[in-house]
């Protein structure tokens, strides 16, 4: 799930994200059919998207979000469910970590990847670090691998 305002500069990297996705075929480098990734662009209102969650009931449900976590514009990190209320992630209707645990009972595991933002103003243009988070991320879930991204907190960069 993409989650963010496209028109808001970098707030719209979940969503970038989601239109890479539509865009290609998932297929690994054998030929083979890879995980299967259903995209889907919830705006800044992810809980509206909880039917498609209880239809779909996805082995793994990953949220994509600009976050503010102090790091350089474009850095990538998979944040702990503990630590999202320290984050700037307060401009959804519903607090990420309340949806998370919501929708806990219909996913089998959820994972937030946050994407440090540059700016967030209306109006503003993605910034090309974000834009290039944004095709690593979308990557990273055609081929169904995450573990390239650290861990909010257990990466030596982190402030």
């Amino acid at each position: 799930m993409g989650i963010g305002n496209s028109l808001k500069g970098d707030d719209g990297v979940g969503p970038y994200v989601v239109g890479l996705l539509r865009e290609t075929v998932n297929v690994g480098a054998d030929g083979t059919p890879a995980a299967v990734v259903e995209a889907i662009d919830c705006g800044t209102v992810p809980e509206n998207y909880t039917g498609v969650l209880r239809r779909l009931q996805p082995e793994c449900l990953v949220l994509v979000d600009a976050a503010d976590m102090g790091l350089e514009p474009g850095s990538v990190r998979t944040i702990p469910a503990e630590m999202i209320g320290a984050l700037g992630l307060s401009t959804h209707s519903m607090p990420l970590s309340m949806f998370m645990s919501y929708v806990a009972d219909i996913v089998g595991t959820t994972t937030l990847v946050g994407v440090q933002p540059e700016s967030m103003f209306l109006g503003a243009g993605m910034c090309e670090a974000v834009r290039e988070a944004g095709r690593e991320v979308a990557q990273m879930l055609r081929e169904g691998d995450l573990s390239g991204i650290p861990v909010l907190g257990e990466d030596a960069t982190d402030p």
